[in-house]
């Protein structure tokens, strides 16, 4: 019980830092599309714009290591994805990932990142200052607790609610 009630001040706390909000699956804001998936996350941790969380999505994913010519492609399709009015969404990887979140960032729809922590963390930290990007001008969700640090197993979770969220995925 003690630990239960650490958790609810560490989010209590969290939630006064500003623009920072705990979703339920009740809320408005809550992704209707996730609504649709067969297993919904029950809470979201979001950093950011919460409206942007019901946008038309285009998922965009690929190399942690990519070409130049990748990561130029990925965040030209980005960019041209959300001058069109649909939202990027993708991981916060290194590659491919975070050149879609500055394209997605460069344009009127944005870009929403999900993440595999809890999002009082950034991984990788190289993406520091993206991930503050996307905080003030998209979106930073998470289904994992604060405190939550990376680990394999977060990141197919995490996966499947880029999917979940998507209308299509550009790979």
């Amino acid at each position: 019980v003690q630990r239960q009630v650490e958790v609810g001040r560490r989010v209590l706390a969290w939630l006064e830092g500003g623009n920072r909000h705990l979703l339920t699956l009740g809320d408005a804001d809550y992704p209707c599309a996730l609504l649709e998936t067969a297993d919904p996350p029950t809470i979201l941790y979001a950093l950011g714009d919460t409206a942007r969380l019901n946008a038309p999505y285009i998922a965009i994913a690929g190399s942690r290591n990519a070409t130049r010519q990748g990561l130029a492609d990925s965040q030209a399709f980005a960019s041209s994805f959300s001058s069109a009015g649909v939202c990027v969404v993708s991981g916060l990887a290194l590659g491919i990932d975070a050149a879609a979140h500055r394209g997605g960032l460069s344009a009127r729809a944005s870009s929403v990142a999900v993440v595999g922590t809890g999002l009082d963390r950034v991984y990788p930290a190289a993406n520091r200052d993206l991930a503050h990007d996307l905080a003030v001008r998209g979106a930073v969700i998470s289904e994992f607790c604060l405190g939550t640090p990376p680990a394999a197993a977060n990141f197919p979770k995490r996966n499947r609610l880029i999917a979940g969220l998507a209308r299509g995925v550009l790979v």
